[in-house]
């Protein structure tokens, strides 16, 4: 009789380590390769108008200030470099209006072409929240486009 209660706990110590271990892997593993900058963005036809890469990481947006030309189409690059944590990049005008909203997953790129014809300050900002902690923009992800 001992010898198959010993069996079952073997049996149930194997299986517990093996489910650990496949959770792990599935949190800690860097997954399928993601496409790079040039593959994953579509390119426009005609003329080409400037990019600005915006990365976003562990609750901060790098660079967090840019300026723009006003009236001249700009593509915003958006890179999510953190590991497992999704953002959003959202942009307002002046007034407060947003005008630009995307969800952007851990690991993707996403490219967004702009004119901004109003001069002022342009505050982007990631309002991701897990739970009952502060979003992401409270804890100091946000940034601003500067039209002159």
């Amino acid at each position: 009789m001992k010898s198959i209660k010993n069996t079952i706990f073997v049996r149930l110590d194997y299986y517990t380590r093996l489910v650990v271990f496949l959770a792990w892997v599935m949190i800690f593993w860097p997954g399928l390769p993601v496409a790079t900058a040039e593959e994953a963005i579509p390119q426009m036809s005609g003329a080409n108008p400037p990019e600005m890469v915006i990365d976003m990481e562990s609750y901060v947006f790098s660079p967090a200030e840019l300026t723009i030309e006003k009236g001249q189409p700009m593509a915003l690059i958006l890179r999510n470099q953190s590991f497992l944590v999704p953002h959003n990049f959202l942009l307002e005008n002046p007034q407060g209006v947003r005008i630009l909203e995307a969800d952007i997953s851990s690991g993707e790129t996403q490219r967004h072409v702009l004119t901004l014809s109003e001069p002022g300050i342009y505050p982007f900002y990631c309002d991701k929240q897990l739970l009952f902690f502060p979003s992401h923009r409270e804890e100091g992800m946000e940034g601003r486009l500067i039209v002159p």
